[in-house]
């Protein structure tokens, strides 16, 4: 997974600062004397710290390092003269080493090592009165990181825990991530100092978790249980809406059980999962779906299954009495086609047959019987590819 650490935005909004800067005529002098830092031959051989004011107001705007005639090595953006933004430049471009960004009233806002214009290690931000805002430790997988984020009134806005410790001394997350030998929970907020969620983490392992609304009621939780996960999702009024179960025996996690319930609570529709091997590991398939009437009686039952290269889904659908109303197959073609294969039968409120049809495989209508709600056949015909038909031989 490729993680994107939000010091990029630091970065974007320096470099459109110094783009601004450049927009700017400055006058740059090295060993104190004035020289185009535009004309190469003036440049060409030199090693050393060039620094550049702005003009209109003699400002310090930028100064970067020479060596050998080329900009590589440390670097440095000024705004109104205070220091603003270092780094350092290799030779090939990307940064390296330290970089480090102030506010305007001097204070360090952001931290972090570069490794061949990656951060990498220990990056930590602050809020303009010094209080800390994020402390993340950046490795080459998210998995393998950590972070921790605090707003503005110094209290818990997110926390992702790693592998191991990764943030002391700046952070304890041994003990925020329950690394300690028993478990840890620990509350989240909102800018506003709202309460937006709970963790429980054992090992660095969340345990269960709940992301809270505005109203304070739950939007989402999860929990594990040995290797089941259950993801539970709510409606504004605190009435369970879906509910998902994972197994993470497998890697990655795969889908056993997709459930979604009607704002009274009543389960209307479930989606169970077939554990099948493809691609030398196992994920999910869609083995059968179920909907409900409100009144809890089975509204349609599917099952699929998988006959050779084909795979099949085989239909049933009921009254809001819980009878049988009509059944049949269908051959899936592709990812939403599907054809109509096999007898169909459609029955009355009294159980008995209704209408009965048979396709062949290409899912053309062969055969039609058809009979009144006593039980009697009232029509048996053959059909043909024009339209037409006749009573079926026997």
């Amino acid at each position: 997974m490729t993680h994107t650490p939000f010091w990029r935005l630091g970065l974007g909004a320096a470099l459109l600062a110094g783009a601004t800067a450049a927009l700017a005529v400055q006058d740059c002098e090295f060993n104190g004397k004035s020289i185009n830092t535009n004309n190469g031959a003036e440049t060409a051989g030199k090693s050393g710290m060039v620094r550049c004011k702005d003009r209109d107001s003699g400002l310090m705007e930028r100064e970067y390092e020479l060596r050998n005639g080329d900009s590589v090595g440390l670097s440095r953006y000024f705004r109104n003269g205070k220091l603003a933004k270092e780094f350092t430049i290799t030779a090939n471009g990307p940064h390296e080493g330290l970089e480090r960004e102030w506010a305007a009233n001097g204070q360090l806002v952001l931290e972090f090592t570069n490794v061949k214009g990656n951060a990498r290690g220990l990056r930590r931000s602050w809020y303009e009165d010094g209080s800390p805002k994020a402390v993340e430790w950046v490795a080459d997988t998210e998995r393998e990181g950590a972070s921790v984020q605090f707003t503005s009134g110094k209290q818990l806005a997110s926390l992702r825990c790693g592998p191991k410790p990764l943030l002391a001394p700046h952070v304890n997350d041994a003990a925020l991530c329950g690394f300690g030998g028993s478990a840890s929970t620990v509350s989240t907020y909102s800018s506003s100092g709202k309460l937006r969620g709970t963790q429980t983490l054992l090992a660095g392992v969340v345990q269960k978790q709940a992301v809270l609304m505005d109203n304070g009621k739950p939007q989402e939780e999860m929990e594990r249980q040995g290797s089941n996960l259950f993801e539970r999702f709510y409606a504004e009024d605190g009435s369970k809406r879906r509910e998902k179960l994972w197994t993470e025996a497998e890697k990655p996690a795969a889908l056993l059980r997709d459930s979604e319930y009607h704002a009274s609570g009543t389960l209307v529709r479930e989606r169970l999962y077939a554990l099948v091997e493809a691609g030398g590991r196992k994920r999910s398939r869609l083995a059968s779906e179920a909907t409900y009437y409100l009144n809890g009686q089975p509204k349609s039952k599917d099952i699929y299954t998988q006959e050779g290269n084909a795979e099949l889904r085989d239909s049933q659908r009921f009254s809001d009495k819980g009878t049988l109303r009509a059944q049949g197959r269908y051959a899936l073609d592709g990812r939403y086609g599907e054809r109509t294969v096999g007898v169909h039968q459609f029955f009355f409120d009294n159980g008995k047959p209704e209408l009965e049809e048979h396709y062949d495989n290409k899912g053309t209508l062969k055969r039609q019987r058809e009979w009144d709600v006593s039980g009697k056949l009232l029509s048996d015909d053959e059909l043909f590819e024009d339209g037409s038909r006749k009573a079926f031989a026997r």
